[in-house]
């Protein structure tokens, strides 16, 4: 190889190692959320009538109950990340981490009629969602925890 075909490569190997990462992120990761997302929608769609209700007092006479509690960590692709930290520089709204936001909560919530359906329980009342923050080091936010909760009962 020439002299110039090696400049190329000398720039082009610290360019695909700073980008890389980035570009495998936003294609992998873009293909890897929609297919959870698809999936999530599905079973939702599979689930029928819903079980949670934000109501404070069951609708009929209760038998049994008890707490239930579904939960899920989520976290932001290394390309959200950088998107989203560009964005909180000019300010405004973050609408990549909104979505990873909303499809966490929306996790958590099925994962808590399916802990209900499999308790044998009908229904789930006084739901409440939370929010925690993971924190890494330096105090930078590496991930949030998505907690749903509320009370099952069985008629």
């Amino acid at each position: 190889m020439d002299e110039e075909t090696w400049g190329l490569i000398w720039i082009f190997i610290p360019i695909l190692l700073t980008f890389g990462p980035f570009l495998f992120s936003w294609i992998f990761g873009n293909w890897h959320q929609k297919k959870k997302q698809k999936q999530l929608v599905e079973r939702e769609a599979a689930f029928g009538k819903d079980p949670l209700s934000t109501l404070r007092n069951p609708t009929g006479e209760v038998k049994q109950s008890t707490l239930l509690v579904s939960n899920i960590t989520m976290s932001v692709s290394w390309w959200q990340g950088l998107i989203g930290g560009i964005h909180s520089i000019f300010g405004g709204t973050i609408t990549t981490w909104d979505k990873v936001l909303a499809w966490g909560r929306q996790e958590a919530m099925q994962r808590l009629r399916e802990n209900c359906r499999n308790s044998g329980f009908d229904e789930i009342i006084n739901l409440r969602l939370e929010t925690a923050e993971i924190a890494g080091s330096k105090g930078k936010t590496k991930a949030l925890e998505i907690v749903a909760y509320g009370t099952a009962v069985k008629f």
